[in-house]
């Protein structure tokens, strides 16, 4: 094999590994969230990555089986992708500044196939390249009552969270790092 042969397939490794990564372990810092959380698409480069570097083989039957295999699941995976997109799309509703430099973040998603809407809650610890997000609620409007009201800020670490019927869910903080100590869940 040449050496760009060699340079692809660990490429494709890396983008493979990344990929799986992504997929099976959530991470809690802002930057692997919101910018390198793209398991299927890092997959479907993993396969044209391998797919580019079988050019370079010399027995032609090796070079379509790797083809044909590596197409295969990129379009699996980029299928995969566009079905996961479609059923996890969210809006972002806002953020409520806390104390700096925490900033609770409202996300509004649909709730499977039908008219409902859930609202995800988390508390980001703003620390440039070192972000950190955790979940603090989760809401989901089938039932009225239970239908997100308002989060506010009662103390430097302590959060209120108010659904429509009145009742509130107090999360404490961890004083050090930010992390909730508990979350809030209705119908989630």
């Amino acid at each position: 094999m040449s050496v760009r042969s060699l340079t692809l397939a660990a490429a494709s490794l890396c983008s493979g590994g990344l990929a799986a990564l992504v997929y099976f372990h959530d991470s809690d810092l802002v930057l692997l969230k919101e910018h390198l959380n793209h398991p299927f698409a890092l997959g479907a480069l993993a396969c044209l990555l391998i797919a580019w570097a079988a050019a370079g083989l010399r027995r032609r039957w090796l070079r379509v089986l790797i083809g044909v295999l590596a197409g295969l699941g990129a379009i699996g995976a980029l299928f995969a992708g566009l079905v996961a997109l479609s059923f996890t799309s969210i809006k972002e509703a806002g953020f409520v500044d806390g104390p700096d430099p925490y900033r609770i973040r409202l996300q509004q998603s649909l709730a499977g196939l039908g008219p409902d809407t859930v609202m995800w809650l988390s508390v980001r610890r703003d620390g440039g390249l070192l972000s950190r997000e955790w979940d603090l609620g989760c809401f989901n409007d089938d039932v009225p009552d239970d239908t997100f009201d308002s989060v506010k800020w009662t103390g430097p670490s302590s959060v209120e969270i108010r659904v429509a019927d009145g009742r509130t869910f107090p999360v404490a903080l961890d004083p050090a790092s930010g992390r909730p100590e508990t979350t809030a869940a209705l119908n989630c």
